[in-house]
């Protein structure tokens, strides 16, 4: 049941029934995936088995999101030509995250608010909202919002919106704005 409504969570991300807000498909995928399924790394999987067009990335694709980290992923073709990557990272800091590429950038923010209270409230509460701070990274500079809470048990707990563009986009013409949404769990440190 939960492949299906996967399913029909990311073909509302392709065919709207109204003029869909901005990042809609992808605020769905990431709730069913990272939200409802994730840390459970088997339901996520299995989940991604059973959608039509979900290819596994290969070790040197995925190394491209997660560098040096472990975990798996999965690319999704949209039907716009752009891409949802859905990648699981593995402890310290298991992540669970959908990218999707080429965008303008632009994501319903009260929306994306809404989906933050609700994962807030799945979560016990005890959320506090991070600034939202720049960074850069070689070629590209990410703008990084969301929220976090420190767990009672040791580690942390975040949800977070990253957008990243190429600093210069004429030397990187093939390089769009990609859009991430993560859920992310701090493993506390074994005593």
């Amino acid at each position: 049941m939960i492949a299906a409504l996967f399913a029909i969570a990311l073909q509302s991300a392709d065919v709207p029934a109204a003029p869909a807000a901005p990042g809609d498909g992808q605020m769905r995928v990431f709730d069913m995936l990272c939200n409802r399924l994730f840390p459970d790394d088997a339901q996520v999987e299995a989940a991604m088995a059973k959608l039509p067009g979900a290819r596994a990335l290969t070790a040197a694709e995925l190394r491209i999101y997660l560098k040096d980290d472990p975990g798996r992923g999965w690319d999704i073709p949209m039907t716009d030509g752009s891409r949802m990557i859905v990648t699981i990272e593995a402890p310290p800091y298991h992540a669970c995250a959908v990218r999707v590429t080429h965008t303008d950038g632009r994501v319903d923010e009260r929306a994306w608010k809404r989906l933050l209270t609700a994962a807030e409230a799945r979560g016990g509460g005890g959320f506090v909202a991070v600034p939202v701070r720049s960074a850069t990274f070689g070629n590209v500079r990410s703008e990084i919002s969301g929220i976090q809470k420190q767990r009672p048990e040791g580690g942390a707990e975040a949800l977070y919106l990253f957008r990243t563009t190429p600093i210069d986009p004429v030397r990187h013409p093939n390089y769009g704005v990609e859009l991430r949404m993560v859920r992310q769990l701090i493993v506390p440190a074994a005593r």
